[in-house]
């Protein structure tokens, strides 16, 4: 019988298996930008797959540096082969990797996150009692102001205890939304509310009454800045 590979090999072996398809494909050709969009979707099944993971520190780590792999390729492989690149110039690569952004870059780059108090959960389907989350984030900058901001967002579920001194209990649920494109942003930012809406729906029911931490952590692209988290204790059921 073969042996089951432990998680983090797997995941490990199959970021190897993107990096591979995605490996000679910075000139494009017909082949070459399928093979960008079978990386790219790869790496949406191994962040998946690592956020499965029960150690904190390796499940962090692997899923942010596959965020920045999805970023890569996807960024790549915008473009489809018969098109020619526009927009303004592209800087060059500063020596010896990656440093912080210059300050006009950043002026309202998100500095804060912020869960609306309009999270809740809610009824999707149509059926009586509610089956997932309306989760409301709003990046803010550093003057305070709403803001929008592209990279990807990880919202948590956790039970909330009140009658101890750690009162995140419990995971109870967990998703990933990449916020990437032109396209995530119209189909995700709120321009009334100017927050991020994110529908959820949860595998499992959670109890109405019950009390429960919702934490949003944001992960920038690009790596210039660090990660932003934010929580909001909210009610099941409540309006």
């Amino acid at each position: 019988m073969a042996r089951r590979l432990k998680p983090v090999a797997a995941v490990v072996g199959l970021a190897g298996a993107a990096l591979f398809l995605a490996a000679g494909c910075s000139v494009f050709r017909s082949d070459d930008y399928e093979r960008h969009v079978m990386a790219a979707d790869l790496a949406d099944v191994l962040r998946e797959e690592a956020l499965k993971l029960p150690d904190d520190g390796q499940r962090e780590r692997l899923v942010s540096g596959l965020i920045q792999l999805r970023e890569l390729l996807v960024s790549e492989s915008s473009l489809k082969p018969e098109e020619a690149s526009g927009g303004g110039p592209k800087l060059p690569a500063p020596d010896g990797g990656a440093r912080p952004a210059p300050p006009w870059a950043t002026l309202f780059a998100p500095a804060n996150l912020f869960i609306s108090p309009f999270t809740k959960s809610k009824d999707f389907d149509g059926q009586p009692g509610d089956d997932g989350l309306e989760v409301r984030v709003r990046p803010l900058d550093q003057f305070g102001d709403p803001t929008k901001a592209v990279g990807s967002y990880r919202i948590e579920v956790f039970q909330y205890r009140l009658r101890s001194n750690e009162r995140k209990g419990a995971r109870l649920g967990h998703w990933f939304v990449s916020v990437l494109d032109l396209e995530s942003q119209r189909t995700y930012y709120d321009d009334v509310d100017r927050s991020y809406v994110f529908p959820l729906l949860w595998e499992a029911p959670i109890e109405v009454g019950t009390a429960v931490i919702i934490q949003a952590t944001y992960y920038p692209p690009g790596g210039f800045q660090e990660k932003l988290f934010a929580q909001r204790v909210i009610k099941i059921g409540s309006e």
